[in-house]
């Protein structure tokens, strides 16, 4: 399955279907290649693709599933999915949900089919793509020792069987199926790791390995807190930076918090800020983070690269440069609400739950807070603070009873 070119310029995708290749043509031009991508991603959603493998699951009358994932990213892509999140749960159904359970009667799955995708998933090794154009091709990962495979994690599983009840309650909600059949299945649990944000020490040490335009997306990550993707880091423009106030105007991702927010501009990102301003007087793009004078939606490539020239082996994400603003301000004693907005929470128990930290420096002045053992105690003193503790605990408890 593929979208190709006659020497004429018509556009048509190719496809096999029941053993015989199939082609469509939409035209010549760019709307013809857009209507080509759509059918393409719309064949490869419905499970209309060539190696599908046969199920041993008894076959049940009515739509299959791969037909109700096409017409949930069809609906929901319009109404409620955020762009990211349609192209991330496309790449997973096409890659690995639909070539195992697409072709399957929504109404006939059954908890011991689910059983068996995730005990194949949990047995699959992880792979990645590297190289470039023809290159291209999925290369499989190993554990640091070089020779123990490396699996799919549990909580890769677990997204995906989130992905497919999503799609399954949907498609009660929507009248076409009447019950869920694998309502309740049981998933894996998540191994997730969360990650020590980075150190002021090593963002200093991959600042120094990175490409001009990485420098710019970390700086903001960094100095802003925002979300370094393409909802919030990749749109800004210079339009948002009021170098008067002081401050950047960030556009929300859709994360059901608050839409918009303006950040005053750290010292050292203003410098930043009016420098990069003066190289891009003579750039006709109005977006600050640019390669080659295009707009860009990602730099997974330079900042894989920049880590492995800084010699950074462990795992820190671009997210957690996110992270570490948010962790910082708080140890430091930052104000909860403040930190808050700035981070684009509508409440302050995510921004707590999820990145407040307790430093070892906390943890060490509660420690010292124990009396010490190497003096002579004075039992005189002793008894008046013992008396003094227990009369605050008597006064403690009077106030909860009679609250009560």
């Amino acid at each position: 399955m593929a979208i190709r070119q006659r020497k004429d310029g018509r556009i048509f995708v190719y496809y096999t279907l029941n053993g015989k290749r199939k082609e469509e043509y939409f035209g010549r031009g760019v709307d013809a290649q857009r209507l080509a991508e759509d059918r393409d991603a719309e064949l490869k959603a419905t499970g209309v693709i060539r190696g599908y493998k046969k199920d041993p699951t008894p076959v049940h009358q009515g739509i299959t599933f791969g037909e109700l994932a096409a017409e949930y990213i069809k609906i929901e892509g319009l109404t409620s999915l955020e762009e990211s999140s349609k192209k991330n749960l496309y790449y997973s159904l096409t890659g690995t949900i639909l070539p195992e359970i697409g072709h399957l009667q929504a109404a006939g799955l059954t908890h011991k089919r689910l059983d068996a995708y995730v005990e194949k998933r949990l047995s699959t090794q992880k792979t990645v793509m590297r190289g470039r154009g023809k290159n291209k091709k999925a290369t499989p990962l190993f554990l640091p020792d070089g020779k123990t495979p490396k699996l799919i994690s549990r909580s890769s599983v677990n997204r995906e069987l989130c992905d497919i009840q999503a799609i399954m309650n949907w498609a009660v909600k929507k009248k076409y199926l009447l019950t869920n059949p694998v309502l309740g299945h049981k998933k894996p649990k998540k191994d997730d790791q969360r990650n020590k944000p980075p150190t002021s020490g090593e963002v200093r040490n991959i600042l120094a390995h990175s490409a001009p335009h990485l420098i710019r997306a970390l700086k903001i990550s960094y100095f802003t807190g925002l979300r370094p993707g393409a909802q919030e880091l990749f749109r800004i423009t210079w339009d948002d930076v009021d170098f008067e106030q002081k401050t950047i105007h960030i556009l929300s991702a859709k994360k059901k918090g608050i839409p918009y927010r303006d950040v005053p501009l750290h010292i050292d990102l203003e410098k930043d800020l009016v420098r990069w301003r003066q190289e891009d007087q003579d750039k006709p793009a109005t977006e600050i983070i640019t390669y080659k004078g295009r707009p860009i939606s990602s730099v997974k490539t330079a900042y894989r690269a920049a880590k492995r020239r800084a010699g950074v082996t462990r795992r820190i994400r671009m997210y957690d440069f996110r992270h570490a603003a948010i962790s910082f301000m708080l140890a430091e004693g930052g104000d909860l609400k403040s930190v808050s907005q700035i981070a684009g929470h509508s409440r302050t128990d995510t921004t707590t739950r999820i990145y407040q930290h307790t430093s070892i420096e906390q943890l060490r002045d509660q420690i010292n807070r124990i009396p010490s053992l190497d003096e002579e105690p004075d039992p005189g003193g002793n008894l008046i603070e013992m008396e003094a503790a227990a009369q605050k605990l008597e006064s403690r408890q009077a106030t909860k009873a009679t609250k009560k």
